[in-house]
């Protein structure tokens, strides 16, 4: 079963180009960790403008390993001050594969 983390956030107005960019350099290094099974960033076709990203990992221990580098850290700390603020959430999930029905 994988680990799947779900990150959103609101960006600030006329960030929303520079959260994209954030977004897109993170998830191009999990790319390339160990446990790495893939990534999206998203955007909301809802109007609340929120962007974020759905990773998906062998494990917890693999997404954690990847979250801690300084190079992670120092990349999520860009975000703080182009989202709003208490806009950016974080949550993880285990995911089950459903098979089609028939």
């Amino acid at each position: 079963m994988p680990y799947i983390r779900v990150s959103i956030m609101k960006p600030k107005a006329g960030g929303e180009v520079e959260v994209r960019r954030i977004l897109d350099d993170l998830t191009a290094y999990f790319a390339r960790q160990p446990g790495y099974l893939g990534g999206y960033r998203i955007d909301a076709h809802d109007g609340t403008g929120f962007l974020g990203r759905i990773t998906t990992w062998t494990d917890d221990a693999a997404a954690d390993r990847a979250a801690q580098t300084d190079h992670v850290l120092a990349i999520r700390s860009q975000l703080n001050p182009v989202v709003e603020d208490g806009s950016h959430e974080e949550h993880a999930f285990q995911g089950t594969e459903v098979p089609p029905a028939g």
